[in-house]
C-alpha cells in the first residue's frame, strides 16, 4: 500500500446539514455518505484508489453495491492547477489539481479541469471501492469529499440550500454540496467548511518514504552485524 488517510466516523453532516426528506433517504439510515478512508496502491505500473465507506445501502441498484453516495477524489500531479473544488470549496493557492476522479454506484469518471471527462474502470473488494486512475504511482496530494448521488446533475451531488427539500440538502448559504470532506480531526473538517479551503492530503506518501528509508537502514544494520561477527 502506497499510503492511507483515514477520516473521523460520523461526520458526515457537514456543518449541521439536513439531509434531504424523501422517503428514499430517511429508510436507507445513517453511514452511507460516510466517508472512513481513502488508500492508494499501486498495481500494474498504475495508481489504484480505494475509497471505504461507512454503510453501502443501494435501493437504486448500482452496479458497484451501493447508490445513495458520490465520492469526488482530486489530485494534485503538478505545479500550479484549477483550485476551485466545489462551489463554496476549493484548494489551498499554488495547490490546485490536475486530475479529478467521480465515483457512484454506477461506474467511474475521470475530469479534467477543462470539463472532459471519461470512463475509467471501478469494482469492488470487500468493503473497498477500487478505481484504476490509469496515471502512475507518484506522491500527489489527494482531495476527497462525499456527497448524495444525483443521476441528473453536472458532478453528480445533490444540490443544497438554505431550506432544504425531499431531494435537497439543507445547509448554510454558500455551502458546497457535500456532506464529508477528507480530513484527519473533525477540527480539520470544521475549518474547511468554515473557510472554505481544504487541505489536501500528503501525510501517507512522505510516511511511505520515510518507512522505505527506515526499512534500508534496517538492512544496512543487519548486514553489519552479519559482517561484524564473522
Amino acid at each position: 500500500m502506497l499510503f492511507l488517510f483515514q477520516d473521523p466516523l460520523g461526520d458526515d453532516h457537514g456543518l449541521a446539514y439536513l439531509y434531504p426528506q424523501a422517503a428514499l433517504y430517511r429508510e436507507a439510515g445513517e453511514g452511507y455518505a460516510d466517508l472512513l478512508a481513502v488508500a492508494g496502491e499501486a498495481r500494474e505500473g498504475r495508481l489504484f484508489l480505494k475509497v471505504r465507506l461507512a454503510r453501502y445501502p443501494n435501493p437504486l441498484e448500482g452496479p458497484l453495491g451501493f447508490s445513495l453516495a458520490t465520492v469526488l477524489l482530486w489530485l494534485d500531479t503538478a505545479e500550479g492547477g484549477e483550485e476551485t473544488l466545489l462551489p463554496g470549496l476549493r484548494t489551498p493557492e499554488g495547490q490546485g489539481w490536475e486530475e479529478a476522479f467521480l465515483l457512484t454506484g454506477f461506474g467511474a469518471e475521470r475530469r479534467t479541469p477543462k470539463g472532459e471527462k471519461t470512463p475509467v474502470r471501478a469494482f469492488r473488494e470487500g468493503e473497498w471501492v477500487v478505481l484504476d486512475t490509469g496515471l502512475p504511482p507518484g506522491r500527489y496530494g489527494l482531495y476527497g469529499a462525499v456527497g448524495l448521488f444525483d443521476p441528473f446533475a453536472p458532478l453528480y451531488l445533490r444540490p443544497s440550500s438554505p431550506e432544504g427539500g425531499p431531494w435537497t440538502l439543507a445547509a448554510p448559504p454558500g455551502s458546497p454540496p457535500v456532506v464529508d470532506l477528507l480530513a484527519e480531526k473533525p477540527s480539520d473538517q470544521v475549518r474547511a467548511y468554515e473557510t472554505g479551503v481544504l487541505q489536501p492530503a500528503r501525510k501517507g506518501f512522505a510516511l511511505r518514504r520515510e518507512s522505505l528509508l527506515a526499512f534500508a537502514l534496517g538492512g544496512v544494520s543487519l548486514l553489519l552485524a552479519f559482517l561484524l561477527r564473522r
